[in-house]
């Protein structure tokens, strides 16, 4: 008995535990179905309301565009008509849908959920699309309202943009004594086109006064009244940008040219001191050009093209740089060869000698290699003391200094 006591209070706990568990899993099972029912009864709830308030809507919008089309007319009121038989079509199937649920006949929970799921967007989609078309309307019985004053207002900025139009031919006028007919390109057309904006424009406002004084709807003429003066006024407005970034782009045209002028004359010098006549006549050559370019334009009749009359003025001083710079690289190295130069002959004077010394001293010995090399340096030296070019008689000099060399080492080795 004493043996079996202690594995029976364990078994007492074992038993406990698991109660516990089977009593845990429970518990969340409730909780869950419990959740789960909250959110499906909130589904139905929500899906209800889309529904009614959609239907709701359909009927205040049936009698909005009734109103709509007694006073804007047919044609201003066919998109709001076309979303009216849209959002009935989907109302009906929505409410069919409904239908469904409430037969008798029991329904799955996954097609309740899909369902009811179904019925709130389609009811929310149609109730959207009607509440932006009423907002629309709403906007245009308020242009109706104020449409007196606005009309009043449109044809004084109408009156305001006329003079604009006056200034901006003078502008033109006075643009073309400066500039090409290429450079006035993107403005030249301007005020003609302003000008048949704003006749549209007034024909539109004389439209809608003798509408408005008739009792009609105003809003699609005063919308394009408003529009051509929109367009007037963005074309008048180009012409001022465009008279500015004209004007901006001479003065760059100067500034560059100023500059030009300097790098010619530095040019100009560096031409006339080189020492080699070819890189001086290829700098002559650009010199000319560009010469020739300034020349041509700050010509004082000249009509300016200030964006081409930049590309090119560029366009040819990059060909100067080029040449410029090859030049002064050629003129580095003439001086540096000149330098060297001198060095470079004493000491392969000073090889030579020393070898032509030890050969005439081991005459028995020393062979024919030693012997040819020799006679190279001497050729080479004496090459390199009649050329005129100092990076050429350089070359030879440091080959003389290289075969003397090597003919002493030869002539060393024999005599050994």
């Amino acid at each position: 008995m004493d043996v079996f006591l202690p594995s029976l209070v364990v078994l007492g706990f074992v038993l406990v535990g698991i109660a516990v568990l089977v009593g845990l899993a429970r518990r969340r099972t409730r909780t869950r179905l419990r959740l789960e029912s909250d959110a499906a009864a909130e589904l139905v709830r929500s899906a209800s309301i889309s529904l009614v308030r959609a239907d709701d809507l359909v009927q205040d919008a049936t009698n909005e565009l009734g109103f709509a089309i007694a006073q804007f007319g047919e044609n201003a009121t066919r998109e709001f008509a076309a979303a009216l038989t849209l959002s009935r079509r989907q109302l009906t199937e929505a409410f069919a849908l409904q239908q469904k649920l409430d037969d008798v006949e029991p329904d799955a929970a996954a097609e309740i959920h899909r369902w009811n799921e179904k019925i709130r967007a389609v009811a929310d989609e149609a109730t959207q699309r009607l509440v932006a078309q009423t907002r629309n309307f709403d906007k245009k019985r308020g242009v109706e309202r104020t449409a007196p004053q606005a009309l009043d207002q449109l044809v004084r900025r109408l009156d305001r943009s006329a003079d604009r139009v006056k200034n901006g031919a003078r502008s033109i006028d006075r643009l073309g004594l400066s500039y090409t007919a290429h450079a006035l390109a993107p403005i030249s057309t301007n005020v003609a086109r302003a000008q048949a904006a704003l006749d549209d424009a007034r024909e539109a406002a004389a439209s809608a006064a003798a509408r408005l004084t008739a009792g009609e709807p105003v809003g699609e003429q005063m919308s394009a009244a408003e529009h051509g003066l929109f367009t007037a006024t963005q074309l008048l407005d180009a012409i001022e940008s465009g008279e500015d970034e004209l004007h901006i782009g001479f003065a760059n045209l100067g500034r560059a040219t100023d500059a030009a002028a300097i790098e010619l004359t530095e040019a100009r010098g560096l031409r006339d001191s080189h020492d080699e006549a070819d890189t001086s006549a290829n700098l002559n050559r650009v010199v000319a050009e560009a010469t020739r370019v300034l020349a041509q334009l700050g010509g004082p009749d000249r009509l300016s093209d200030p964006a081409v009359d930049l590309a090119r003025l560029r366009e040819v001083m990059d060909g100067l740089d080029v040449m410029r710079s090859e030049a002064r690289n050629r003129q580095l190295r003439l001086e540096n060869a000149r330098t060297a130069l001198a060095g470079a002959l004493l000491t392969a004077r000073g090889q030579i000698s020393l070898t032509r010394d030890f050969i005439g001293g081991n005459r028995s010995r020393v062979q024919a290699g030693a012997r040819t090399r020799l006679s190279e340096a001497e050729r080479q030296l004496a090459l390199a003391e009649a050329e005129a070019d100092p990076v050429i008689a350089l070359d030879n000099a440091r080959r003389a200094m290289t075969h003397a060399t090597d003919a002493d080492a030869l002539a060393r080795y024999d005599a050994r």
